[in-house]
């Protein structure tokens, strides 16, 4: 209660200071009720400075509208200054939650800003008291410095007291006080100087002329032969020890070649060479190895220490002499316009090789001037052995990207073309990383070169890839992608898919003959130590493409043929878009940096260059004149040469942006290469895929109806449309049971449409018969194989209904005709034509004695005739149905399952091939089931004779005859189930597996029993 108590108090005096109210007041009650209402039951929310600061925002550009600059400046730099200040909350920073209240409640009482009048009050700044009273003189008061000199003596009696008589020198605030009676004795050496000596410089020997002063200060030329001048109080004795020695050893020695240099000039001779300087004196350069000169002496080192020291520096500058050889060649062989062949051209991943090593070279360059400056000052002590141990670092890495340039570039001139040269050095590049990244701790700085040095060499393929997948052209100058186009497959041509595409594979032959060629080159070149098994491993280990892409290399391809494709369909907009995406490489570069982080470098935080100002300072003093100057008119004219401005800016480095953003990542925290791609560069590539592959399925679906034309070939090439294929093929059987013409193509096109019409009117335009020739040999079953099919069917879609798979469908299509004519033919006999009786004056009298010869009267015969009707018939129809449910049904049912799960069109294609080979081969049409293929064409054929025999009637039939008929039948049952059963306990076809209690049974001919797969006695003693 006392704490409502002194709310309501205060709450009282902000009453009476605000609106001046007295307490009489009933206005005054009001507001203290007001006011206590709202402090007891509301709950105010904290502060948003976003808010805030769009409210100042706000009022800046309402004064800045109403030309109010200076309370614009003024409120701008007073909120800044404001929120800037750690005053609040016990913190050292501000923009606090009380700093943005306050701006809240001084936002909320202000009223009207911009028709107040506002002068801002200077402040006064208090000067700082500077204490100028001198300390050191006021302490130092009374007192003088003195400094004596003396003479050096032998002896003690020389030694005088301190005398006036003697020269004193005083140092300090009183003048020098030297006798005039007395002079300096000769014998003063050296004076003992400190701080508050004075000294005086010595003036150069008029008498001396100019060429002695440069030959006492110049460097020694020992360019030109001459030698570095003995100093008798040098302490460097070695050399000149080891030289009596060898002259009081040796009465031939002489050492007057003999060329003596400091060891300064060494270290800078060193530093030149391995900056890739190519004119030097201490080491001379043949061909691409640096060789050490022989008499080159230092005197505090003995000859071994020495070339120990040289022949390991010249090998490093050897190294970064081939590289900057390379370099170059890399930029001559670019641009050489005499050249046609993309392959003899230098392909861009060898430039960027080439571009990353200079970047490295640029840093290794910087390192040696750095030194090189400290050397010159000669302020800190530097020999050959702290300069190879300063250098060790560096050393270790150029000979590490030599080594990558040897087994990447130099091995690899045995292959044939840009393809393979730059897969080889990108895989070398790569494994190279993955060999350092395994040594953990003990490689980071190896891994830490290497890794913008890969990423750097691979710009060039990715940005190909990146072109293809996102805009559907393989822009490849240098023929250095895996795939290349095939110009003489055009887009509308249904082979697209297959060979618009071929692989940058040359012939064995041709690697052959560049592996005899480059043997004697990689035998020759000194610096290579593998010889011919080199060149033979690079072979066997040779990548067709770049081993960190291979896991992605599918969905490239397939993402870069379906852009083609649908360029070609005029569907790029529905996948590209209207913005811009970034890069391929750049969303690479930023997943690196989201992966690993980025650690503090100065190099890449620059300031940005200014602005170009349109308006200068004169032009804008005077459109401060008043009425000329208009803020609105300028912030539009800003906006309208805004253009100008980033124009004349020029734009931004790509490449230095990529290097920056190389350099500062943070390779301490380096997942495993290979997840690092997983997770930074294979994403990027699916996701394209996805988004480009589903995009193309959808439409072929769904614009193009695909799963409409597939459906019609199975409808009629699978003859799935059972009524439609039986009004086709019924009136041929019958002429051809008839022993009519049929053979005409008019005739059969005309009982298709007809057909047709009945069931399926759309596809009257696109379904035809054509007529082949048959051959000679031919039996009664394979008149009809010269029926062929045709479904004609539009691009696109006849990328996966194929000229070859129509063929493959006709195979099918011609023995499921045959099928379906054997059981027709035994499904149309009647009991009639068996029967019927034969007029006696069409018997002749050869017929009527084979007649009355006969065993077996006619009952009899009719008898056995129909069993073996039935005999076929069973037969047939168990053969007809296991086609039309166990392979073409339950196959159609698994395609259109996987057709479902196909996410791109490659899928799409699989599927439907192996679709169409699984129904050839189940259907016995492929050569490995030849002889059951055989089997099942003899008993069809054996229904055609039959049916031939049925209709001449009972009294043309002999008993043998149908003896005869029942045993082919009896053997090749016997054939076809006991080729069944063991190709079935192998496993050889599962669709063909039979049920354990069941059995393929046959009836003797002769016996009349019932056997199993095994062989009757009485068809192994009976010769039909």
């Amino acid at each position: 209660m006392a704490r409502w108590l002194n709310v309501e108090n205060d709450l009282k005096t902000l009453i009476y200071q605000t609106t001046g109210f007295q307490e009489g007041d009933e206005n005054f009650a009001i507001c203290v009720q007001f006011a206590m209402t709202n402090i007891k039951y509301h709950r105010f929310l904290s502060v948003d400075s976003h808010k805030v600061t769009k409210s100042i925002n706000g009022i800046l550009e309402k004064f800045e509208i109403h030309s109010q600059l200076d309370k614009k400046d003024c409120l701008q730099r007073l909120c800044e200054q404001f929120l800037s200040t750690p005053c609040f909350e016990g913190r050292d920073t501000g923009k606090t939650d009380t700093h943005y209240s306050l701006l809240m409640l001084l936002l909320s009482i202000g009223e009207n800003p911009t028709h107040a009048t506002y002068i801002e009050k200077p402040k006064i700044l208090k000067a700082p008291v500077v204490d100028d009273f001198d300390w050191g003189a006021y302490l130092r008061e009374g007192e003088e410095t003195f400094s004596t000199i003396y003479a050096d003596s032998d002896s003690e009696s020389d030694y005088d007291p301190l005398s006036d008589e003697e020269t004193v020198v005083t140092v300090g605030s009183k003048a020098m006080e030297i006798p005039e009676s007395q002079e300096v004795d000769s014998r003063i050496s050296t004076i003992l100087s400190d701080a508050t000596t004075f000294h005086v410089e010595e003036e150069p020997d008029p008498r001396e002329s100019g060429m002695t002063w440069l030959t006492r200060n110049v460097t020694v030329q020992y360019w030109c032969g001459q030698n570095r001048p003995e100093d008798p109080e040098s302490m460097e004795n070695l050399k000149k020890d080891w030289e009596r020695y060898r002259e009081a050893t040796d009465p031939l020695y002489s050492n007057q070649n003999n060329i003596t240099m400091s060891e300064i000039q060494l270290l800078r001779e060193v530093l030149w060479i391995l900056g890739g300087a190519t004119d030097s004196f201490v080491f001379v350069l043949h061909g691409e190895e640096y060789i050490v000169r022989e008499n080159i002496y230092v005197q505090h080192l003995t000859d071994n220490s020495l070339e120990s020291y040289l022949s390991s520096f010249a090998k490093y500058g050897s190294c970064v002499q081939r590289l900057l050889r390379f370099e170059e060649e890399s930029i001559c062989g670019s641009y050489d316009l005499s050249i046609t062949d993309s392959n003899r051209l230098t392909c861009q991943t060898y430039q960027a090789f080439a571009n990353a090593i200079s970047n490295f070279i640029k840093s290794l360059r910087k390192e040696l001037t750095q030194l090189e400056k400290r050397i010159i000052k000669q302020e800190q002590t530097m020999t050959l052995a702290m300069l190879h141990g300063d250098l060790s670092p560096w050393l270790k890495k150029t000979e590490v990207v030599h080594s990558v340039y040897i087994r990447g570039v130099r091995e690899a001139g045995w292959l044939v073309n840009n393809c393979q040269r730059a897969s080889h050095l990108l895989s070398v590049l790569f494994e190279t990383v993955v060999e350092y990244d395994t040594l953990g701790q003990n490689a980071s700085d190896i891994v830490e070169l290497l890794i913008p040095l890969w990423i750097q060499t691979t710009k060039p393929y990715i940005e190909v890839i990146d072109e293809w997948i996102t805009n559907g052209n393989l822009v490849d100058p240098r023929s250095e992608f895996i795939l290349k186009r095939n110009e003489g497959v055009k887009s509308l041509d249904e082979s697209f898919w297959e060979t618009a595409f071929t692989i940058h594979v040359p012939a064995d032959s041709t690697l052959r003959d560049g592996i005899q060629k480059s043997q004697h080159t990689v035998t020759d070149n000194s610096q290579s130590k593998r010889g011919t098994q080199s060149v033979d491993k690079s072979y066997a280990s040779s990548h067709w493409a770049p081993e960190f892409l291979e896991p992605v290399i599918l969905e490239v391809v397939l993402a870069g043929k379906s852009m083609e494709m649908l360029q070609d369909l005029g569907k790029l907009a529905d996948v590209c878009g209207v913005t811009r995406e970034k890069s391929l490489y750049m969303s690479f570069l930023e997943s690196l940096q989201a992966l690993l982080g980025t650690r503090p470098h100065d190099d890449f935080t620059e300031e940005s260059p200014p602005e170009l100002s349109m308006y200068p300072e004169q032009i804008d003093r005077q459109m401060k004149i008043k009425g000329i100057y208009d803020p609105l008119l300028k912030i539009n004219f800003m906006d309208v040469f805004h253009s100008c401005n980033v124009r004349l800016q020029g734009p931004i480095d790509e490449e230095d942006q990529d290097s920056k953003m190389l350099n500062v990542l943070e390779t301490e925290r380096l997942h495993p290469i290979n997840l690092v791609l997983r997770q930074c560069l294979y994403p990027h590539i699916t996701h394209k895929y996805s988004r480009v592959c589903t995009r193309l399925v959808q439409i072929l679906k769904e614009e193009y109806h695909l799963m409409d034309y597939l459906a019609a070939m199975r409808h009629f090439f699978l003859m799935e449309a059972g009524d439609t294929m039986f009004d086709f093929y019924s009136p041929i059987f019958d002429k051809i049971r008839l022993n009519s013409h049929w053979r005409d193509i008019s005739t059969v096109n005309l009982i298709l449409q007809e057909a047709l019409q009945a069931h399926y009117p759309e596809e009257t335009s696109r379904l035809y018969v054509s007529l082949e020739d048959l051959p000679k040999d031919r039996r009664p079953i394979n008149i009809t194989d010269c029926i062929e099919l045709h479904f004609k069917v539009p691009w696109p879609v006849d990328v996966v209904i194929s000229s070859k798979c129509q063929a493959i469908y006709n195979q099918i299509f011609t023995f499921l005709l045959q099928v379906k004519r054997a059981k027709y033919c035994l499904d149309e006999l009647r009991f009639c034509d068996l029967e019927k009786d034969i007029l006696p004056h069409n018997h002749s009298g050869t017929e009527f004695s084979r007649h009355l010869d006969e065993d077996m009267p006619r009952k009899g015969r009719t008898h056995r005739m129909h069993v073996l009707r039935m005999r076929l018939t069973y037969f047939v129809n168990s053969l007809h149905n296991y086609i039309m449910t166990r392979i073409l049904h339950s196959t159609g049912i698994e395609f259109k399952q996987d057709l479902g799960k196909a996410k791109d069109l490659d899928q799409i294609i699989a599927v439907h091939n192996k679709y169409v080979n699984t129904i050839h081969e189940r259907c016995l049409l492929h050569k490995m089931v030849k002889l059951l293929k055989q089997a099942v064409m003899n008993v069809l054929n054996l229904i055609l004779n039959f049916q031939a025999l049925w209709d001449e009637g009972i009294q043309e039939i002999s008993l043998k005859t149908i003896e005869g008929m029942e045993i082919e039948f009896s053997r090749c049952i016997l054939f076809l189930s006991t080729f069944l059963n063991n190709v079935t306990k192998r496993g050889s076809f599962p669709h063909c597996k039979l049920k354990k209690k069941k059995k393929i049974s046959y009836i003797c001919p002769y016996c009349r029993q019932t056997h199993s797969a095994n062989f009757c006695k009485c068809l192994n003693d009976t010769d039909v």
